[in-house]
């Protein structure tokens, strides 16, 4: 909320109950909901508006509000919401960029979209133009100010207190974001840290919630309007670090959950590396020292550049990431050939994010059910008959001949992926509902043991 563009986001805390005393430090006002209040990006038509978060979470609170506790998942709730009216001359006018600045054609550029904002770290870049792109009068830049009533109230990630409660609140969201897309047919597209919160129950267990669908799309409206012939825009949608490489690169390979649940990854190696204990986090100075640092250039180009390099195979990621994992959050003394197998004890918090992070990295870029051709990062010369050992090697952007001499094709691994995009995410869900457990069971023996610790330092 305090740059020139963008959604302008403000939260506020409220209760529908009035006090029956004066507010104090003594006597608090406990709040009971969020109001959120933004400029969303938006089509001027409310009903055709696919990616509006309103209806976005009046879909999760329909399809979702029965299942989630038999599911065990936090979600989050909408009591009211829509776009803002006011009262002009007698009638109501809604609150939009239309009413404040009339209409007229926006050529913008890329590089003032995205780096013009600001600080990247937290920057989202909320559909941004190909550079000298002009949109048409029915596309135009419009946003539309937005209030929504929501519960329940959470805490931001960087307030995990332990590698195990990070872990669950990761694994929650990425479970609540598998019943968004298949119960739902809503696809977030914005997985990042300020779109996590931290939900800690009466038990003290603390949990994960998403939250912010300011960039969701309805799925199936989409695919409707595809088959109905409507001309739709690459976009490049989400928090720059924390961006797919698939989305980071502008491709024209659809956005699948695939994108998602690697905007995941990035953010687990992010807070990883950073520290997941919020006393003991890295400073700004040794981050700036790391390989992962990289995520927040000012370039997309050298962002992708980067993020292809660290993620194209198991010892590019173990030495440029999992390597400069926080020491105390993670295995420290361990062979990489041990860190980096599957095998591991479960009942060992040490090493549960380096485990977490190998095995979701693996399974989204050298998935077992793609052939060796298909996995890594980079586009690939398809595997030549004549010359078998050629295949696979990295190649840029451009096919080349063979032995003899006819034109070889090239092979995008992440088009390949996004073929079997649900076979993968549901690989994907066995690995987070397994950590889950494993996270979730610690959080209690840590919770029990400090129980017990107060339980016998009670003064006789």
């Amino acid at each position: 909320a305090d740059r020139l563009f963008g959604r302008h986001t403000r939260c506020f805390l409220a209760t529908d109950i009035r006090p029956t005393e004066m507010v104090s430090d003594k006597n608090p006002l406990r709040p009971k909901f969020v109001i959120k209040d933004s400029w969303a990006f938006s089509k001027r038509n409310a009903s055709e508006d696919t990616r509006d978060e309103v209806r976005s979470l009046e879909k999760v609170k329909a399809c979702l509000l029965a299942k989630a506790a038999e599911r065990d998942i936090i979600i989050p709730k909408i009591e009211v919401g829509g776009r803002v009216l006011f009262l002009r001359n007698g009638g109501w006018v809604e609150d939009n960029t239309d009413t404040l600045y009339g209409r007229g054609k926006l050529v913008m550029d890329k590089a003032d979209t995205v780096r013009g904002q600001g600080e990247l770290a937290d920057n989202n870049a909320d559909d941004v133009n190909k550079p000298g792109e002009v949109r048409s009068d029915d596309d135009l830049y419009f946003r539309a100010h937005r209030r929504i009533v929501m519960e329940p109230i959470g805490e931001p990630l960087r307030s995990t207190t332990s590698a195990a409660e990070f872990v669950t609140i990761v694994c929650d969201v990425m479970r609540c974001h598998n019943a968004f897309v298949n119960d739902c047919g809503i696809l977030h597209r914005d997985i990042s840290p300020n779109n996590i919160l931290v939900f800690r129950g009466a038990d003290g267990i603390a949990r994960g919630m998403l939250i912010d669908l300011d960039c969701a799309i309805d799925i199936d409206q989409e695919k409707r309007e595809e088959r109905e012939g409507r001309v739709k825009r690459k976009e490049m949608t989400g928090t720059l670090p924390y961006m797919s490489i698939n989305n980071l690169s502008g491709s024209i390979v659809e956005h699948t959950s695939l994108d998602d649940w690697e905007s995941m990854l990035c953010v687990i190696c992010w807070f990883a590396t950073l520290g997941t204990i919020s006393s003991k986090r890295r400073g700004d100075e040794e981050l700036a020292e790391l390989p992962i640092a990289e995520w927040r250039q000012e370039s997309t180009a050298k962002m992708l550049t980067a993020k292809r390099y660290a993620f194209k195979d198991s010892e590019s990621f173990m030495n440029t990431i999992v390597n400069n994992f926080k020491p105390e959050d993670c295995a420290s003394g361990k062979s990489d050939e041990i860190r980096a197998s599957d095998e591991g004890d479960e009942g060992d918090e040490s090493d549960l994010l380096e485990r977490l992070a190998f095995e979701l990295h693996k399974c989204l870029f050298q998935n077992p059910s793609l052939i060796p051709d298909f996995h890594g990062t980079f586009e690939k010369l398809k595997c030549d008959e004549q010359n078998p050992t050629d295949g696979g090697a990295l190649s840029g952007w451009r096919a080349r001949k063979g032995k003899l001499g006819k034109l070889l094709p090239m092979v995008n691994p992440l088009e390949e992926r996004a073929k079997i995009w649900k076979d993968i995410s549901e690989n994907l869900l066995e690995i987070v509902d397994k950590y889950w457990e494993q996270a979730m069971d610690l959080q209690k023996d840590a919770l029990k043991a400090k129980s017990n610790g107060a339980i016998g330092n009670i003064p006789q």
